[in-house]
């Protein structure tokens, strides 16, 4: 077979690649991620790129390499350069972490007497865990040099406790004791290393999900996952992930990523099920059934991560197929199990997750929202990246927008978009079934700069958010088309008729609703004016709404610094009840009563 190589700039980074391999995939060789979020299938236009010579722009997922080429790749496509949100709502943390580590003075016969050592030291049980018993007997034997540090671990608080010795170090390392909890998304993945003696937070890394190049959403990932090959492909790229993070956390805080016990992670379920190697075809399909909600460990060399090696890998327990443990994490973080009054904790993404407290009851659901609110499908859509048009607000005689880096807007992403379709609304431009206005249907006294800005686009109405506007031309532009209306109509009535049927399940109304929680990267970004004026949130009081930024990775760090939360958010996992929205037999009208726009 031919091979033919590849060169990226600015890069600076080749890779040789067999013929018929296309640029996206040549791309991932060399770690540079594009924006793919139609799954390589070429309808969304995301990742163009340019040939040189001749600057010819092509889609790097249908541009077959038939020979060397030289390739630039636009900041616009790249997938990674993105806004990530590392932090969110606290709670006091406990220390008292699943791992914990002994000082031995003194030399023990054999691994029965350094158990009982331990246990006299920990004052409870201590016995030698089976897969590690057989290493632990053979360091004893060939270390003589005094003292030694004993690790252990026990991953709930028990009555009487039993903690698993797991290994042996030589010299005293009882103050090298750290943890990484993970919050693994679909979009981006999140990591906060911590001192487990003192639950301190020593670094927070982050990055873009590489899963995105096999596709931007989980079905997408689902479909990949279907071959051996594919999901394979799909385990070894985060893990990658995951140990590019560990290395620069570890760097952050001046430690060896040796020095790493333990690692929490949170994620949705397909995340969850991509990581440990589990099926995850059955999550593509009626009824969605996950191949395993509970809590596990798993050793870290079994998955290929480079820290401690005995280190273990706990992934939070999940609720059901597409409600994951970064719900059950979130739901810890904001403490939904003692919510005083009815409570919605909502994250909007992709796929919306919600789960309201009413009367001591937790009830949870997802929405299939599409990935229209990440920038897909929208024309001039992206991800929050430099260059993406994050606000949208209306001034005394036009618009302002406010661009992700302060820079020349390129495009528009989620939080822009609500902002623009909210600012649509005020100015009547669309009605209440997101229809455009026609021309004798808009207000006359509407000022020059904002008529200027309506115009057709593609035969179709569309209005121009950013651009120049020279010889009653536009240039440069970007622009909210009636498609994009459209698509925005579709996802803000998934998760709006989520919402409505969640209440009426709980036999609850809207004016009930207290608090509502939002919760994520893209809950963090909007307007709440916005997100209540064009129908994605409930019409409450923007008082009662509150921002809790990235609860899941709170909630991780939590199961990660204490056992006691390790083993409430195995109890919040199962006590939470799961709805399937898409079985309701109101769901199709709710949804189709939700398209539509309220009166101011």
């Amino acid at each position: 077979m031919k091979h033919y190589q590849v060169h990226f700039q600015p890069d600076n980074k080749s890779v040789r690649v067999h013929h018929g391999a296309t640029l996206l995939e040549a791309a991932g060789l060399v770690g540079i991620i594009l924006s793919n979020p139609c799954g390589g299938v070429g309808r969304c236009g995301k990742c163009k790129v340019r040939l040189l010579p001749g600057e010819k722009e092509v889609l790097a997922c249908q541009y077959v390499v038939e020979h060397d080429v030289e390739v630039v790749i636009p900041d616009t496509s790249r997938y990674f350069k993105q806004q990530i949100l590392e932090h969110g709502i606290t709670q006091a943390l406990l220390s008292d972490a699943a791992v914990r580590k002994v000082l031995i003075a003194e030399p023990p016969s054999d691994l029965d007497q350094l158990c009982r050592t331990v246990s006299e030291e920990l004052q409870t049980t201590c016995v030698p865990d089976k897969a590690f018993a057989d290493r632990i007997a053979t360091q004893l034997d060939s270390d003589s040099d005094f003292p030694i540090t004993a690790i252990v671990r026990q991953d709930t608080p028990k009555t009487p406790e039993t903690w698993q010795l797991i290994g042996i170090e030589a010299g005293d390392t009882t103050e090298s004791l750290f943890g990484l909890a993970v919050d693994i998304g679909t979009t981006s993945v999140v990591a906060r290393l911590m001192n487990l003696h003192t639950s301190e937070p020593l670094a927070t890394v982050s990055q873009g999900n590489p899963q995105a190049q096999h596709g931007a959403d989980v079905i997408s990932r689902i479909q990949c996952a279907e071959t051996d090959n594919g999901a394979l492909k799909l385990q070894q790229t985060i893990v990658a992930c995951l140990n590019d993070l560990i290395e620069q956390a570890a760097k952050q805080a001046g430690i060896a990523p040796n020095a790493i016990y333990e690692i929490v992670v949170a994620s949705n379920t397909t995340m969850n099920h991509l990581l440990l190697g589990y099926p995850v075809k059955q999550l593509g399909q009626s009824p969605y059934m996950a191949h395993s909600t509970a809590a596990a460990n798993t050793p870290s060399q079994q998955l290929g991560l480079t820290i401690n090696p005995c280190g273990n890998v706990h992934t939070i327990a999940n609720i059901a197929g597409f409600v994951g443990s970064d719900t059950v994490a979130a739901a810890l973080a904001c403490a939904m199990d003692v919510c005083k009054v009815p409570t919605l904790l909502v994250d909007i993404g992709t796929n919306g997750e919600l789960v309201f407290c009413y009367n001591k009851q937790l009830l949870a659901a997802s929405c299939a929202a599409g990935p229209a609110l990440e920038g897909a499908g929208i024309e001039f859509g992206s991800r929050a990246q430099d260059g993406a048009i994050e606000r949208v607000v209306q001034s005394e005689t036009d618009i302002d927008i406010d661009v992700i880096g302060d820079i020349e807007a390129a495009s528009i992403c989620g939080s822009g978009l609500i902002d623009a379709v909210a600012v649509l609304l005020e100015l009547e431009l669309i009605d209440g079934t997101g229809r455009f206005a026609i021309a004798e249907e808009i207000d006359p006294f509407l000022s020059k700069q904002i008529r200027q800005r309506i115009i057709t686009h593609n035969d179709e109405p569309a209005f121009v958010l950013s651009g120049q506007y020279t010889d009653h031309t536009w240039h440069n532009k970007v622009l909210i088309t009636q498609k994009d209306v459209r698509q925005f109509q579709l996802a803000k009535a998934a998760i709006r008729a989520g919402i409505t049927l969640l209440l009426k399940t709980a036999g609850q109304s809207e004016e009930n609703i207290q608090q509502v929680l939002l919760a994520g990267a893209f809950g963090n970004y909007i307007q709440r004016e916005s997100a209540v004026r064009v129908g994605l949130l409930p019409n409450l009081p923007i008082e009662k709404i509150h921002f809790v930024g990235n609860a899941a990775g709170s909630g991780a760090q939590m199961v990660l610094a204490g056992r006691s939360a390790r083993q409430l958010a195995n109890e919040l996992a199962t006590k939470i009840e799961y709805l399937e929205i898409a079985h309701q037999t109101e769901f199709q009208l709710i949804f189709s009563e939700c398209l539509l726009f309220h009166e101011k």
